[in-house]
């Protein structure tokens, strides 16, 4: 029970680029750099904290402080 239709498919389409909306890239390198915290290297006075969680039951949590403006990393907490 086949049937035959006819459909008007096009082979070839032009695509058409798109409208920019909006301003672009947020300036700001790291948006989640909100810890107040200022960092060794340059200084910079916003930091984003990373926890990394305990590996052992009988360890404290370790986290790092990552500066919002260079990228350098600190620890924050009890070295084990």
């Amino acid at each position: 029970m086949k049937k035959n239709l006819k459909t008007n498919l096009k082979v070839s389409e032009k695509i058409t680029k798109k409208e920019k909306i909006g301003k672009g890239v947020i300036e700001v390198k790291d948006v989640f750099a909100d810890y107040k915290h200022e960092c060794k290297k340059c200084g910079h006075r916003g930091a984003e904290v990373v926890d990394l969680g305990v590996q052992y039951s009988d360890e404290d949590n370790l986290f790092l402080v990552k500066c919002g403006k260079c990228g350098h990393t600190e620890r924050i907490g009890e070295a084990v």
